[in-house]
């Protein structure tokens, strides 16, 4: 996978999570929304900006996918398959 698909399955979690799904984070766990969420926020900021290396951008979508593998059986099923096409 490149970074632009990368960044277009990362970009669409963010998506879902803060977008679509306005009612998936307050059914989170509050260790999930630690956990989780806030990788996934920082993610969102440096899609945004678009300012970060390939290493970094890399990193940060590992980062999402290590730290919601403890949550995935509480997250809705295509937000579970979304983040598993995000690299480990």
């Amino acid at each position: 996978m490149n970074i632009s698909e990368l960044a277009e399955v990362l970009g669409s979690i963010v998506e879902f999570v803060f977008l679509e799904e306005a009612e998936l984070l307050d059914s989170m766990t509050g260790e999930a929304q630690a956990n989780f969420v806030v990788p996934l926020g920082m993610s969102a900021k440096m899609l945004s900006s678009g300012e970060y290396s390939a290493m970094e951008f890399v990193s940060a979508a590992c980062t999402v996918r290590f730290c919601a593998e403890p949550h995935m059986a509480e997250f809705p099923d295509e937000l579970a398959r979304m983040l598993s096409r995000l690299p480990r």
